[in-house]
């Protein structure tokens, strides 16, 4: 193999390794921080955009770096390669910016995920609050959806949920910031205690409470509902505020 065909290679490896490193952390750390992307089950699309931009792309480009091609010629070669990495490496951002998690919507005893591509337009203009007319760019945001105290209003909200169209938590207009004051969540959080029987789950919540400095029975728990994966939220007990979320495997 010709020095020519090695060192064009590693160069493309090292371009590669960081363009995709650095996309790969915007994502996980901004779009969905830590562990919203197991819960979301988005490792697969990076593991994707991962193979075909750190091990396509260089591979490529040994076969075609032949040294006894034009430099005109060679640069067409790699131009096409790159072209075809970028459109790989934009499509696998772009499919995870329009599906990221906008708001972690807490009701009727649990969290769940609200994605950018879920919310319409429509609801997003009927939301009383301007920090909610807009999915977030910079990471989901904790929110509470409210039901209507009007009975007849809260059935069609469950029809629509029930026929597979929107439901509280795609309603913007029926966010209130996290915790709200009227909120039903200290009744229907558990203590840590009530998971001791998932002794990995419990561990795992016990791990989380000594590293933000909480003692077990200053903290309660509520599940949440990844599209990969279910979790727990470990919540504060004297403010609800949200200490962690702790991903598990429903056994």
């Amino acid at each position: 193999m010709s020095s020519v065909r090695v060192r064009f290679f590693l160069s493309h490896l090292a371009i590669s390794a960081a363009a995709v490193g650095a996309a790969v952390a915007s994502i996980v750390l901004v779009w969905y921080p830590p562990p919203l992307a197991q819960l979301e089950g988005v490792f697969r699309i990076l593991l994707v955009m991962a193979g075909v931009d750190v091990c396509a792309g260089p591979l490529c480009t040994l076969v075609v770096a032949s040294p006894g091609k034009t430099r005109g010629h060679l640069a067409r070669d790699l131009a096409v390669i790159g072209a075809v990495q970028l459109a790989a490496l934009g499509y696998a951002v772009y499919t995870t910016c329009v599906a990221r998690p906008a708001f972690i919507v807490y009701s009727v005893g649990q969290f769940e995920v609200e994605h950018a591509n879920e919310l319409q337009r429509e609801e997003l203009a009927r939301a009383a609050d301007p920090a909610f007319s807009a999915a977030p760019l910079l990471g989901p945001v904790y929110v509470e959806a409210r039901f209507p105290d009007d009975p007849d209003a809260v059935a069609r909200i469950v029809r629509s949920a029930l026929a597979g169209g929107l439901d509280i938590k795609d309603m913007p207009s029926r966010y209130r910031p996290w915790p709200f004051a009227g909120t039903d969540a200290r009744e229907k959080a558990r203590p840590v205690s009530a998971i001791a029987g998932r002794r990995d789950l419990h561990e795992k919540v016990a791990d989380l409470l000594r590293r933000r400095g909480v003692n077990e029975a200053d903290a309660v728990v509520l599940p949440i509902a990844g599209k990969a994966q279910r979790g727990t939220v470990v919540l504060r007990k004297s403010d609800l505020a949200v200490l962690g979320i702790v991903p598990y495997m429903a056994p």
